[in-house]
Parts: C-alpha cells; sequence; structure tokens
C-alpha cells in the first residue's frame, strides 16, 4: 500500500486543484528569464524537481537537492526554447565531508533583432541576453533527515545599450518523508533587489516563487520507479502543480513522462502540458533529452550532459 502513497497524493493535488484564473500580477516582474526551468532531466519530469535529490541541476529548483553528489562533477544543458531563443546552464559541483559547493551560469538569449530608428529606418542589429551566475552551498544539518541548502545570485540583462542588474537569494530544505524512499522539498526562490533598472529610477521586481515537492522510490515494484510532485506559487502568476516519474528500463537507460498545469493551453488545449524525456547513465556520464510542447507556443527541446571529473 505505501508504493501508491505518492501516485494517490499526485492524484488528490490534481483532483483539488483551483481552475485557472486571470492574474492582475501576470507579466509585473522583471528578469522572465529566471522562470524558465533549467536541465533536460527535471523538464522531462514536467518541471517537478523539488524534492529531487543528488543533481546538479538541482541548484535552480531546490539548492538542497545538491546534497548526495558524492564526486565532482559537471553538467552542461543546451535547450532551443520558444521563438528561436536559446538556453543554457552550466554548473560544477565541489563536494566535501560536512558540506558541498557549487557554481553555475545560467543563460538565455534572444538572438539577433533588428535595430530601428523612431522612423522606421533599419540601424543594424543587437542581441539582447540574459545572465545569472550562481554561488551554491548544501549541507545536512540533522543527519539523516533534514537538508539545506542556498544559492547567491547575480543578475544580468541587456537590451541593446540598456542593462539592468540584480542580487538574489534562494533558500530550499528537504526532509525525509513518513515513508522509506520518500523525501519532502520546500524552495523558496529569487528574494533580493534590483541595483540597476534600465531607464532611469524605474526598477522591476524580481520573481519570486515558493515551490513544495515530494518525491518517492516505491519499494516492490517491476522497474525502478521515482515519482514527484510539486505545488508551486509565483508572486507573477497563478498556482500551479508539475508531476513526473523516471522509470529506469535496464542498462543504464531512464524514460521520463511528465506532466504540467502551467503549460496547458489558455482554453485546455492539447496536448494537455505533457512532457517527456529519456536518459542514458553510462559508468562517469549521463546523456539526458526532454521534450516540451506549449499548446499556444510551441515546442521545446532540451539536451544535457553530465559527469564526474
Amino acid at each position: 500500500m505505501r508504493r501508491y502513497f505518492a501516485l494517490a497524493l499526485a492524484a488528490l493535488a490534481l483532483h483539488t486543484a483551483p481552475a485557472t484564473a486571470a492574474n492582475d500580477n501576470v507579466g509585473t516582474t522583471g528578469f522572465g528569464f529566471l522562470k524558465v526551468g533549467v536541465g533536460a532531466r527535471p523538464a522531462a519530469l514536467g518541471g517537478a524537481f523539488a524534492a529531487a535529490t543528488g543533481d546538479l541541476e538541482a541548484s535552480h529548483w531546490n539548492p538542497a537537492g545538491l546534497w548526495g553528489i558524492s564526486t565532482r562533477s559537471a553538467t552542461l544543458s543546451v535547450s532551443h526554447y520558444l521563438v528561436d531563443t536559446q538556453a543554457g546552464f552550466l554548473s560544477a559541483a565541489f563536494p566535501g565531508q560536512k558540506q558541498l559547493w557549487a557554481l553555475s551560469l545560467n543563460y538565455f538569449s534572444y538572438g539577433s533583432l533588428t535595430r530601428t530608428s523612431a522612423d522606421g529606418v533599419e540601424e543594424g542589429s543587437f542581441s539582447p541576453f540574459d545572465l545569472a551566475a550562481y554561488l551554491s552551498v548544501a549541507r545536512p544539518v540533522w543527519k539523516p533527515w533534514l537538508k539545506v541548502g542556498a544559492n547567491l545570485k547575480a543578475i544580468y540583462s541587456r537590451i541593446d545599450d540598456y542593462s539592468a542588474d540584480a542580487y538574489a537569494l534562494d533558500l530550499g530544505a528537504l526532509v525525509n518523508g513518513p515513508f522509506k524512499g520518500m523525501s519532502l522539498g520546500a524552495s523558496l526562490t529569487n528574494l533580493g533587489f534590483v541595483r540597476s533598472g534600465y531607464a532611469g529610477s524605474f526598477k522591476d521586481s524580481l520573481p519570486v516563487s515558493l515551490r513544495l515537492g515530494v518525491a518517492h522510490r516505491p519499494a516492490h515494484t517491476p522497474l525502478p520507479l521515482l515519482v514527484l510532485a510539486d505545488f508551486v506559487m509565483p508572486n507573477d502568476g497563478d498556482p500551479h502543480l508539475a508531476f513526473g516519474a523516471e522509470i529506469g528500463v535496464g542498462h543504464g537507460l531512464y524514460l521520463r513522462p511528465g506532466y504540467s498545469t502551467q503549460q496547458t493551453g489558455a482554453e485546455g488545449d492539447s496536448p494537455l502540458g505533457l512532457s517527456a524525456g529519456a536518459g542514458l547513465a553510462l559508468q562517469r556520464y549521463r546523456l539526458d533529452y526532454a521534450f516540451n510542447s506549449y499548446a499556444d507556443l510551441g515546442e521545446v527541446h532540451r539536451l544535457a550532459l553530465s559527469g564526474s571529473f
């Protein structure tokens, strides 16, 4: 019966989720790239990653999830995002006996855009981009029950001759769940301030988000299985739910279906926020792929390579 606990919890959360409603805060924050998830494995799982452990890509979702990495490791992920934009995430972890440190770069490019004068005359091109640098730390506080983590972020955004920068803090925690193989996670991201805005004295606010999650590895399943579910509350949008499952099918191959209510169309159009992906774990390296489809916007493909050094 215990092995069905996480599935029942996910179903209950979905059943009780409120219907999507208009939100007056949508689009009211700046540095929107911070809301775009990083990594191929989390993306394939629908963005349900608050309770995942031992993964470098956890630094974006819940820095406490970095704990569990046992060797010096690095990951690089690239994304072909919406409307010809590109995203990348690079991270390296340095574990110790009492704590783990990590350094990360989160990059987002909007491609080449045409610059025009006030009269509509073309005057060359420019390439807007966003960049965030993370310094992360994770450690156990009460072994083996409680792990905590934090990110310090320096954030920079540039549009032609205009730029903005900000500084933020992410906080995260992981605790063991009531059943063996279960973890519960919580994170609060992008707490901070904008030092300099694009123009004049106006400064955008940061996209703060609270994320609560559960991950469970049921015992006695025919194949290795990890089930995850997240509830996310942003300060500039409606709360949403994310679900994912990771199934080990043998020889280091993993299949990952996922679902997010955030990815559904404005009228609930097909494909209903579904995501999918796969991973191949070799002796020292892991290759991951993810596909996400946004009903109103298009498709996103992500590829990531992780390994020890």
